[in-house]
């Protein structure tokens, strides 16, 4: 009898990572770090290498002014998510024993285009926001790859 994919590849998957999934065995001074490591690397990324870009892409020519225009309570949200995004990540990782700096490249690049790209693309598509879908999307790719590879590579 001929084994389909799910039984090939998602049952063991999925036995093995619930079966691991435990907030106990996560290294949460790891995901402290990677949850200050992903502010900085987006506060880099949007306020210094794409600031102008990032400005003009919600239309406005003055990256202060657009500074100014973003509500406080975003920050929270951001520092909100990205809490939630490393503990996921820290999750997943232990359940299904990715460890070491390659395996943690290979399973941000994963997340990132599986995860990441197929979801938020489509809502930029819709807004026509191609510039600011660019800018976020490829964002939010390098922050899934730094999470991922300091939790895989840190014991």
């Amino acid at each position: 009898m001929r084994r389909g994919i799910g039984q090939i590849i998602l049952k063991p998957l999925k036995e093995k990572a619930m079966s691991n999934m435990s907030f106990s065995d996560l290294n949460w001074l790891a995901i402290l770090a990677c949850v200050i490591i992903g502010q900085i690397v987006l506060t880099v990324w949007f306020a210094v290498i794409f600031k102008q870009p990032w400005a003009e892409a919600y239309g406005v020519d003055d990256p202060a002014q657009h500074t100014r225009e973003v509500p406080g309570y975003t920050y929270g949200v951001g520092l909100a998510c990205m809490f939630l995004l490393t503990l996921g990540l820290a999750l997943f990782q232990s359940a299904m024993g990715v460890r070491g700096v390659g395996a943690g490249i290979g399973f941000g690049v994963a997340v990132a285009l599986f995860f990441c790209v197929a979801t938020a693309l489509p809502g930029y598509a819709f807004l026509r926001r191609w510039s600011a879908g660019k800018l976020a999307i490829a964002s939010q790719c390098v922050v899934i790859l730094v999470l991922s590879t300091i939790l895989a590579a840190w014991p």
